[in-house]
């Protein structure tokens, strides 16, 4: 037991705490450069293309050259010497590309603005002349009904919009002098605006226009400065520009309520302008004259031929007919493939940093997609030599079957249990579109490989049993079973060879699945990972600090499974993670097991022994059950993300209760400091150490962190209400988050203000129901009867007769935590 041994000195415990900083900063320096280093990142790209150019390419024999016009082509056709042709069909397209990239010319209206500013000079003479004079003559809180009365009749007759809170406002806030500067300063903003040319983007020209990297419009007649702007842009201009007038910022709102009626599109159309540009433009194109370098495919397997082919394949037969020395070029070879193998990584890479920014930021994460690419393709490259042995290339029905058998599903599913759908699809795009490629660059075994790893990876969504993997690698393995029927009843196979296709595809997805079950433990260990299903496992009551902490701390075991329905329920709300939440409660406190009896939910005979030590002693037991959690934590295996959490799940906050009593005993030295009588340890209140009575932290850095923070909290000042109604308890929640997050408990949390106030409402719901009330049996007549019979005072209840035994009434326990 820690608190046994001998208490060391305040020297010894300042070099400890010091060491274990620089220990902690060290190891997490370490980590956080091993994980983010772009030279790491670099290492890891180049190794992953090595190991599959390697695995994949070298002493892959290639398919021969074949190619059937306007059918589906089986085999490339590649150049073997240069040549040129001038395309007309590209040609034709690049003229349309430069008239649609011409953009539209317009001519500025200013009757708009004419008209809005007429009806602005009409609105100053009817508040000048009619609205000023009659307000003058009446109280201030008469005006609201004067003001919307004149906005009703007046207003309204000259054509203009106007909210009557906002006119108020405008009445109230400005004397006549700055109502004219104000209305004049306004105009003249929209006057500027509106010079400037106003468009509505939903208008065919400009809806035309949007993404094309063109610009939207030509405007005639602006000259230099700023370009037309869309109405919505135009609007926020507006808002801006207003925000300046010198006012504040309710009055610059009224403004800005009346004058945006007057914010319209201004821009006319000027289509004979816009043709002719278009036309000049289409005659500026010069013909594309295509050049073809030897090695360059031409046709690709397993395409519909398309009229460009059609037009090089055309262009090569003239230009091997002139000379025939050419013949046919020969299949892909090996620096061919290693280019595109390069290729696809690249725009894998691409993908990872726009849509995949956590993968990205993550070498330990690419680390993983790359380990798990390499081993599928390992197995793919298996498979297929076997195809190669002369045991199966003597048989015609078994190399049949190859192309089915090949396990294409393994690495998608492990990256999409591991990481997520969004990776798992990419590594199921990487390893789908090398597999084509080492299969004479086959279109069709490219779809099914891909066609195989989405339904897998489809099946696999939320997994958290292992007997569910076997399931989404099985139905990996009929979608595999139904191409090869397909392409049988196509291809007009006969039905024995397509039958041992679909045994084949079907127990290649069985074995996916037993591959899948082998690894993940390896991966996870590996790489630091924790999947739903050893997040599943942890929740299982029967878990031996589970079975411990019921025996050891009942309490403390009931307050973590009420902390995990708060959680759980919480991190439903915000698309948190609800199974790291529950499992990780259950765990939160195991650290309370070491010294239980000093946790108030612990204490069932009415003995609290804090009262018998002084207050800075009792912070640091309590604090210790967070470094006693993780410690246990560890020495069980759970996943790191659960022990962080454990560290977390207090942050720093202060421990109020023993802060306050060290302060009050502080400030009353001729009180002992505990009921035994202690005295050691005085000093001034304003001299208490408010860090000794903070726990260590770190503060919440993720979601799930941040919810099972707010929720221990939560659930325990709960226990304290002495009236459960649900203002009560939303009282207690909006006040437990804003103190923490006064305290800046969340600097750290990547939660939002609606996250918050999500979570806030899932915990009123939650603790409302959960501490309810029960409605009052009605007794029997006859046990009415024997009460009444029954002399008053004969009969002592439970709780009198402890008290006699004990000689002393229950003390009032006191809340630790």
């Amino acid at each position: 037991m820690a608190f046994l041994k001998r208490k060391k000195t305040k020297k010894e415990e300042t070099a400890d705490v010091r060491r274990k900083r620089r220990e902690s900063k060290t190891v997490s320096t370490n980590t956080s450069f091993l994980d983010t280093s772009k030279t790491i990142s670099a290492f890891i790209f180049f190794l992953i293309w090595g190991f599959i150019v390697l695995i994949c390419f070298v002493g892959l024999s290639p398919a021969g050259p074949q190619i059937l016009p306007d059918r589906v082509a089986k085999f490339r056709v590649v150049a073997e010497f240069p040549f040129d042709y001038e395309s007309i069909l590209r040609t034709k397209r690049l003229v349309e590309q430069r008239r649609q990239s011409v953009a539209p010319f317009y001519q500025i209206q200013m009757e708009p603005y004419q008209d809005f500013s007429a009806k602005i000079v009409a609105l100053e003479n009817l508040i000048e002349t009619q609205l000023t004079p009659e307000l003058d003559e009446i109280p201030e809180a008469e005006w609201p009904d004067v003001v919307d009365r004149f906005n009703r009749r007046e207003i309204a007759d000259i054509g203009l919009k106007v909210n009557t809170e906002d006119l108020l406002l405008i009445m109230q806030r400005t004397t006549p002098e700055q109502r004219t500067r104000l209305f004049d300063e306004a105009s003249l903003v929209l006057r500027d605006i509106m010079r400037e040319g106003v468009f509505d983007i939903d208008e065919t020209p400009f809806a035309d226009q949007s993404g094309s990297g063109y610009r939207p419009v030509q405007v005639m007649g602006l000259n230099g400065g700023r370009r037309a702007q869309s109405e919505e842009n135009a609007v926020s201009d507006l808002r801006i520009n207003f925000a300046g007038l010198g006012v504040d910022n309710t009055l610059a709102r009224a403004i800005y309520s009346i004058y945006r009626n007057g914010l319209t599109a201004n821009l006319e159309y000027d289509s004979t302008r816009t043709e002719a540009e278009k036309q000049s433009a289409g005659d500026s194109v010069q013909p594309v004259i295509v050049e073809i370098m030897e090695g360059e495919t031409i046709i690709e397997p397993g395409a519909v031929i398309t009229q460009d082919q059609i037009e090089a394949y055309t262009a090569y037969r003239n230009a091997v007919a002139e000379d025939e020395d050419y013949g046919w070029g020969i299949d892909s070879t090996l620096a061919e493939r290693a280019v595109l193998s390069l290729g696809l990584l690249i725009g894998a890479l691409i993908y990872i940093q726009v849509g995949l920014p956590s993968m990205h930021r993550s070498n330990r994460r690419l680390a993983l997609a790359a380990l798990v690419v390499v081993f599928n393709l390992a197995l793919v490259r298996l498979v297929l030599q076997l195809g190669e042995t002369r045991l199966v290339g003597a048989e015609p029905g078994i190399m049949a079957m190859i192309p089915f058998a090949v396990p294409v599903a393994v690495g998608g599913l492990i990256m999409s249990i591991m990481v997520g759908a969004p990776a798992g699809v990419l590594i199921a795009v990487i390893i789908s579109a090398i597999n084509g490629l080492m299969q004479a660059n086959s279109i069709d075994v490219f779809i099914v490989s891909l066609l195989a790893n989405l339904v897998g990876i489809y099946f696999g969504r939320d997994i958290r049993l292992r007997a569910k993997v076997v399931k989404a690698a099985t139905m990996s393995g009929l979608s595999i079973a139904v191409a090869a029927m397909c392409a049988g009843f196509f291809t007009e196979t006969d039905a024995i060879t397509v039958s041992r296709q679909v045994i084949a595809a079907g127990m290649v997805g069985v074995l996916t699945g037993i591959v899948v079950i082998g690894v993940l433990p390896l991966l996870e260990n590996l790489f630091k990972f924790t999947t739903d299903i050893t997040l599943l496992e942890l929740t299982d009551y029967n878990h031996p600090l589970l079975r411990k902490l019921q025996m050891d701390a009942p309490g403390t075991y009931h307050h973590s499974l009420m902390v995990a329905n708060l959680a759980e329920r919480a991190a439903n709300e915000i698309g948190a993670n609800p199974l790291l939440c529950r499992a990780t409660c259950l765990y939160h406190d195991i650290g309370k097991m070491v010294k239980p009896e000093y946790f108030v939910e612990n204490q069932h005979d009415g003995y609290n022994p804090h009262k018998d030590i002084n207050p800075t002693m009792s912070a640091l037991i309590i604090k210790n059950h967070v470094k006693e959690g993780v410690q246990m934590a560890k020495d069980a295996k759970l996943p790191t993300v659960c022990i962080d959490i454990i560290k977390q799940h207090h942050g720093t906050t202060l421990i109020k209760f023993f802060y306050h009593k060290a302060k009050e005993q502080a400030a009353q030295p001729s009180l002992p400091l505990s009921a035994s009588g202690q005295t050691a340890g005085l000093r001034e209140s304003s001299n208490i150490d408010e860090s000794s009575f903070r726990y260590d932290g770190p503060r919440p850095r993720f979601k799930e962190s941040a919810i099972i923070f707010f929720a221990d909290a939560i659930e325990a000042a709960s226990r304290s209400l002495k009236k459960v109604t649900p203002q009560s308890v939303n009282e207690l929640i909006d006040s437990i988050i804003s103190q923490r997050l006064e305290d800046g408990q969340l600097d750290e949390a990547p939660l939002t203000v609606q996250e918050i106030a999500k979570i806030r409402d899932s915990f009123a719901f939650t603790v409302t129901n959960m501490l309810h009330s029960r409605v009052e049996y009605p007794k029997m007549d006859d046990e009415k009867d024997k009460k009444a019979e029954r002399p008053r005072g004969d009969t002592p209840t439970p709780i009198d007769v402890k008290e006699k035994k004990n000689g002393t009434n229950s003390p009032t326990k006191q809340r630790a935590v």
